[in-house]
């Protein structure tokens, strides 16, 4: 664990009078247009200079009309302000864009072996655009040729063309102690905090008292003095308080002692977490999504039948319960499953929530939200307990069995039973491919979520083939012709995958997988 500094936001909402909230909504909208600006500026020094510029000059500032117009809006300290919050944003944005760059490099099958390196060197150098910089090689010291860079620029415009550019239309302050300060109540009772803020009047400082909560005040930490100012979607005024949590995690990281080396974790709907140690938790998911997917559905198709748009406030309260339902659990599963087991490693797949039974709209949904929230908490448990994470390929992980290693799709007949078609063991669909994960963390192919599936199944196979003969157990086995229940054989019958001699299976197996 090397971070040093580790926060906490927690939204408490504000007692405002009609003044009092008129003034902080001028001071957004102001602020918003200043974010705008500044972020029209910030691009054009992307492409222009290859790069971000968090601090600027007063003759630099001065020399682009947008920008100099929001320093006489919103002051020098805030834009200051506004263009820390802006270039971190970018940055985050471009931070996603350099991983799928290199996942496109390393996917794609036109690259020649030094051509993909010397553009993940490109990569990792962020000089796409900055021609002004030259390029070295590691290993050999040379630059990297023109051709490289001009193909790694069309590269990172082609992903750049795939994601809208993060809009600051309704972006919310991050403001530090020069214009608010959030201080305990001296007098009043009914709210203990205070933030005292500055408005774009000069020299008038409003005080906003805020609500808290018991979740906010039994937090362990020292409270920063940077704040958020946020206004959702319905217009309601909320405060974030930023607490430095860094101690009291250091406190949980000594005091917590593993059990386990490594704990592996299949997600899915039916059963919404399943363990390698056979822990199948959330079992009841599917069932509430599929409400919850029937009443996003109807709100959307009576809205479209009427000619108008699909957001409402009834629609966005219904994916808001989808949302916080789904972070509930995700967060429940996970601690308890570290309460149990203490493990000191996760092994987790590729995460892509969906259901065959669900619409696109909620497939769009849980796939968009899940993402964002498991990779939330997994950082969580690694910043609060020092649990560490790796993410792995997780291709045929649900046909693959656990046992031998065998990969067909006939395997896993239904949604929670588990059969193998060579070795005859049975287990429950989930905790096999959780398994099956947990096997692939040590190997470089099916390790390597970026592999593509035609790798991870050529190396399965590999594995299989290289393994000794299996042979099912006494109660799996079946006559030469047909099984104790009428049904298809197993190894070494007439209408089976027939792999009981060693010589006899590695073509026929390879040939047979790839086609399903």
């Amino acid at each position: 664990m090397t971070a040093t500094a580790i926060h906490r936001t927690d939204l408490l909402p504000t007692a405002m009078n009609a003044g009092k909230a008129a003034a902080v909504r001028e001071l957004l909208r102001a602020w918003r247009r200043a974010a705008q600006a500044v972020a029209a500026d910030q691009w054009t020094r992307f492409f222009r200079d290859g790069g971000f510029r968090k601090n600027l000059s007063a003759a630099q500032e001065a020399a682009v009309p947008g920008v100099a117009a929001a320093k006489a809006e919103v002051g020098a300290a805030r834009l200051q302000m506004v263009r820390y919050q802006v270039v971190g944003t970018l940055s985050s944005f471009l931070a996603n864009r350099q991983n799928e760059f290199a996942e496109l490099v390393t996917q794609h099958e036109a690259f020649d072996d030094r051509t993909r390196h010397m553009l993940h060197v490109v990569n990792k150098a962020e000089a796409w655009f900055d021609l002004h910089r030259d390029v070295f090689m590691p290993d050999t010291g040379e630059p990297v040729p023109d051709a490289v860079r001009d193909l790694a620029r069309r590269i990172m415009r082609h992903v750049l063309g795939r994601h809208r550019r993060p809009s600051f239309a309704r972006v919310n302050m991050v403001i530090d102690r020069r214009q608010a300060t959030l201080a305990e109540a001296r007098c009043a009772s009914a709210f203990p905090l205070w933030l005292r803020l500055g408005t774009l009047e000069r020299g008038r400082r409003i005080e906003i008292p805020l609500r808290t909560h018991p979740y906010f005040e039994r937090r362990a930490g020292q409270r920063c003095q940077t704040v958020q100012v946020n206004e959702d979607r319905d217009g309601r005024i909320s405060v974030g308080v930023v607490t430095d949590v860094s101690a009291p995690f250091a406190a949980q990281r000594a005091a917590y002692t593993p059990l386990r080396d490594d704990l592996a974790i299949d997600f899915g709907l039916s059963t919404l977490i399943a363990t390698d140690a056979g822990d199948r938790m959330g079992r009841g998911a599917l069932e509430h999504l599929e409400r919850l997917d029937r009443r996003i559905t109807r709100i959307a198709r009576h809205r479209q039948k009427a000619g108008l748009k699909v957001r409402s406030r009834r629609y966005d309260q219904a994916v808001q319960q989808l949302r916080g339902w789904l972070r509930t659990e995700i967060n429940r599963i996970l601690n308890r499953l570290v309460y149990l087991h203490r493990p000191a490693h996760l092994t987790v797949e590729r995460l892509d929530f969906r259901m065959p039974g669900l619409s696109r709209r909620m497939n769009r949904l849980l796939t968009n939200c899940g993402r964002g929230v498991l990779r939330a908490k997994l950082q969580d448990l690694e910043e609060r307990y020092g649990v560490t994470h790796t993410e792995v390929n997780a291709a045929y992980s649900s046909q693959a069995c656990s046992h031998c290693g065998w990969v067909e799709r006939a395997n896993r007949r239904s949604q929670s039973e588990f059969r193998c078609r060579c070795c005859g063991r049975r287990i429950h669909a989930d905790v096999n491919a959780a398994r099956n994960l947990g096997a692939r963390r040590s190997c470089p192919v099916m390790g390597n979520p970026r592999r593509r599936r035609r790798a991870v199944l050529g190396e399965a196979l590999r594995r299989f083939a290289e393994r000794k003969p299996c042979h099912p157990p006494e109660a799996a086995r079946r006559s030469p012709g047909r099984g104790s229940r009428g049904e298809p054989g197993g190894p070494g019958s007439r209408d089976g995958p027939g792999i009981t001699l060693p010589s006899a299976h590695p073509q026929h197996l390879v040939a047979r997988s790839a086609t399903q």
